[in-house]
């Protein structure tokens, strides 16, 4: 899928241990995966005398890594165990110059030590990122210093060893900087290791004071790739930035944003204080910098007065000749789901043209597909004034097959068979179809001005004075973490059955469990279909 992009060049190195990745949030809530990528840059300016350091590194590497393919030779790296007395020559070396160390340079100077231990490395990036961090030194660039790489390549080997080993007892010393390099560098093998992902988490939560930016960019990130929304550990994250966002005026910002939105995490605290650095006149963000705000507080279903001020000015002044023709199929979706779409930005979309350039640039995924059916659906039933030109009828994008997760299709399971225990026989309702607007219908039934239900064999006869009602099941996954509310997609849904003249029931899995005896479920789903029949009445 693709993600929302983020432009390296807005970030400052030393403002940044981990290297930022160009992603897209456009699949977010169609779909539930993502691909991600990094990208790092060499400083311009580096010393000649870096290269030879970095070839010496390289050899190191080399040997290493050889050395670490053979299990009867054993791994030469030595590790320091809490509890044990005794160290390695090679530790002694590095603890007698680390201690000499008056500077980040000298620091880095000990990357050049042979057998350097994954301990030792964290230990100067532990060392190094808190004397930028605390300002008492500033380095330009350091992301791009060859020595610090080779730092980070030693942490990832020995990250992999010791998952391999199980070996997790050792990562609970380690200093909180060094806690949020192994889960960047986790995040970078693209490997969720549990077990070592929940212990980082309790033990940056416990032993940590106060969470930079930064640092809660790296984890937040990290914690979106990993898709592990550690509950605890956003809520601190979230609360030592409502400590450093009304001092901050760095872009970062808006990429904690888009790592809440792709965690589907949504705290208006926080979203509030955010929107009142992020449009700064300081800030020099590019069209597909403000697409990504847009589309993440689309995902979050998030409006505020501030943030209702940027979605209009950007809807008015947004046409498809800024971008692609998949960025603007995914700005004008996010422009539904926030209630400012206009004909002229739906006309764009289901322009022929524009349909051509959509299908060859090959990005007509079937999330796009779906977007499409849910833009086209706009176009039908909620723009009234809507002129323009729609999907043909026997156009491809129609010709989707969509299936339920396992998850869900056991709700819909319970849900049928709790309306046949309330309606005469299953004879009188559907589940589960296509709605040909880009998602499925849970349920839906009808009834006449009798309140008395309707066979669905006789739908078509009796059209006049007929109700239709649309129940739709919503899980877990349909919610945003943090606040209760539906997620842009799962809203979008309902608001377009609602246009097209439903009736509409939603149905909360925290009311609604298939663990729930069916009697249970049927006084509830009874107590809906009568809130409805009741609201209509009135």
């Amino acid at each position: 899928m693709t993600m929302l992009q983020f432009s390296a060049t807005l970030y400052t190195a030393t403002a940044r241990l981990t290297p930022r990745s160009s992603w897209r949030f456009t699949a977010l809530i169609a779909s539930n995966s993502s691909t991600t990528g990094t990208s790092e840059q060499a400083a311009a300016s580096a010393k000649k005398d870096d290269a030879t350091k970095f070839s010496e590194i390289q050899d190191n590497i080399s040997k290493k890594e050889e050395k670490q393919k053979s299990k009867k030779t054993g791994i030469q790296t030595k590790f320091y165990s809490p509890g044990k007395r005794w160290f390695s020559e090679n530790d002694t070396i590095f603890s007698k110059r680390f201690q000499a160390a008056k500077s980040i340079n000298d620091l880095l100077d000990l990357a050049m030590l042979p057998n350097l231990s994954m301990n030792n490395a964290l230990k100067l990036i532990s060392s190094i990122t808190n004397q930028i961090n605390s300002g008492k030194s500033q380095l330009v660039n350091i992301e791009a210093d060859e020595r610090f790489i080779h730092l980070r390549k030693i942490v990832k080997t020995g990250t992999e060893i010791r998952i391999a080993n199980d070996d997790l007892s050792r990562y609970s010393q380690l200093s909180t900087p060094a806690m949020i390099e192994v889960m960047a560098s986790l995040r970078e093998q693209g490997k969720r290791h549990t077990p070592l992902l929940r212990m980082l988490s309790y033990n940056i939560v416990k032993y940590n004071i106060t969470l930079t930016m930064k640092q809660s960019a790296t984890l937040l990130y990290s914690m979106a790739v990993l898709n592990f929304p550690d509950k605890i550990l956003l809520e601190k994250i979230t609360s030592d930035l409502l400590e450093c966002i009304p001092n901050s005026t760095n872009v970062t910002n808006r990429s904690i944003i888009t790592s809440l939105g792709f965690l589907r995490y949504k705290n208006e605290d926080i979203l509030n204080a955010f929107c009142n650095t992020l449009f700064k006149e300081s800030l020099n963000y590019k069209f597909h910098d403000y697409s990504s705000i847009l589309q993440t507080f689309a995902a979050l279903q998030y409006k505020s007065e501030c943030a209702n001020s940027f979605i209009k000015n950007f809807a008015e002044q947004s046409g498809p000749f800024n971008t692609s023709s998949a960025e603007w199929l995914d700005i004008v979706w996010s422009l539904a789901v926030l209630g400012v779409v206009r004909p002229r930005h739906v006309e764009f979309v289901l322009d022929p043209t524009f349909m051509e350039r959509l299908i060859g640039s090959s990005k007509l995924n079937i999330s796009k597909k779906l977007k499409l059916l849910n833009v086209n659906a706009i176009a039908q039933f909620v723009l009234k004034d809507y002129k323009g030109p729609l999907l043909d009828e026997d156009s491809e994008v129609f010709n989707n097959i969509l299936i339920r997760s396992k998850e869900k299709q056991l709700y819909i399971d319970a849900l049928s068979e709790t309306l046949t225990k309330i309606l005469p026989s299953p004879s009188y309702f559907k589940t589960n179809f296509n709605t040909n607007m880009g998602f499925l219908l849970d349920a839906e039934y009808r009834i006449n001005d009798q309140h008395k239900p309707i066979k669905v064999e006789d739908w078509n006869e009796q059209s006049k004075n007929v109700r239709r009602i649309a129940i739709m099941v919503h899980h877990y996954h349909d919610y945003c973490r943090g606040q209760n509310d539906l997620v842009g997609s799962a809203y979008l849904h309902t608001e377009l059955l609602k246009a097209k003249g439903y009736d509409l029931i939603t149905i909360s899995y925290e009311n609604f469990s298939i663990q729930d005896k069916i009697d249970k479920r049927i006084n509830y789903l009874k107590q809906c279909m009568n809130s409805v029949q009741e609201i209509k009445s009135i």
